[in-house]
């Protein structure tokens, strides 16, 4: 994450999510920066303060019951893309897992603080992996922490390899077939569970973990 951001897991079987604590750092984040809320987003007693933008997390698990993590994020290459209003495509082989049309654009870029805000946000994400937010920064989805985690970075190396494109011509996107091909190729837990792994050693590396 950067200086903003948060992320969460829905615990199976229960109504409760973990989330970064509001008044967490965000460069390393450890077992006591992390509060329990419920699905209104209130912290158990005796936790600490969630985020404010929580409402983004428990509105998204209630739409989405196939969603068990969900990253708020402020990536500095897709955000641009929504700044630009331009559309972020797959150009880039890890691009492919997203739609071909584009991702999806929340339009407004105030702080969602409330479920009403949410709930828009929800509809924009749809059945998705990930939603940009206009001029604010990316929603993104996944089976588990590892998965979103992994999404956030393929969607951040795509909008990276589009920019850098567009400065010499015209992006060649994927077609439809090959975003489906591509994409199934890509969608396999040994597969994406090298990203996780490369991030988890260099976590480590840094002193982070």
């Amino acid at each position: 994450m950067d200086f903003h951001g948060h992320m969460s897991a829905r615990l199976p079987g229960t109504e409760r999510v973990l989330i970064n604590a509001r008044q967490a750092g965000r460069s390393a984040v450890s077992a006591a920066d992390i509060v329990t809320v419920d699905l209104q987003g209130r912290p158990l007693p005796g936790e600490g303060d969630a985020p404010t933008e929580v409402p983004i997390h428990t509105r998204i698990y209630a739409a989405r019951p196939d969603v068990r993590a969900v990253a708020h994020l402020h990536p500095q290459w897709a955000t641009v893309f929504s700044i630009a209003g331009r559309p972020l495509v797959p150009v880039f082989i890890l691009g492919a897992v997203f739609p071909r049309e584009g991702l999806p654009v929340y339009d407004d870029p105030d702080l969602i603080r409330t479920p009403e805000q949410a709930d828009a946000l929800a509809r924009t994400l749809g059945s998705g992996r990930a939603a940009l937010l206009r001029g604010h920064g990316a929603v993104v989805v996944g089976e588990d922490v590892e998965t979103c985690f992994t999404t956030s970075i393929w969607m951040e190396e795509n909008a990276k390899k589009q920019l850098w494109a567009s400065v010499l011509g015209t992006p060649r996107a994927f077609t439809e077939e090959e975003t489906r091909r591509v994409g199934a190729s890509l969608w396999e837990r040994r597969i994406m569970q090298k990203t996780w792994e490369f991030f988890v050693a260099k976590g480590r590396r840094e002193g982070l973990l």
